[in-house]
């Protein structure tokens, strides 16, 4: 799946993934990279962050068909 087929259909569910998995993403690297040890890294919510950028990646916006983002329909 190339990145032109994944904006081709789903623009509003693929923005909004990848925002919200790269804010987790910044966020902890924050923590990682502030010299505090106070603060701590945690590794989970990168993974489910990056979970989460797959799964919207994957995901079709309400507003379209299947005919729409190119998959037909067998019988």
């Amino acid at each position: 799946m190339s990145f032109k087929e994944i904006m081709n259909g789903s623009k509003e569910t693929t923005i909004a993934g990848l925002f919200a998995g790269v804010a987790l993403i910044a966020g902890e690297l924050s923590d990682l990279l502030d010299n505090d040890p106070a603060t701590l890294f945690d590794i989970t919510v990168v993974v489910a962050a990056v979970g989460m950028i797959v799964g919207f990646l994957r995901a079709r916006d309400n507003n379209k068909s299947s005919e729409d983002v190119g998959l037909k329909k067998t019988n």
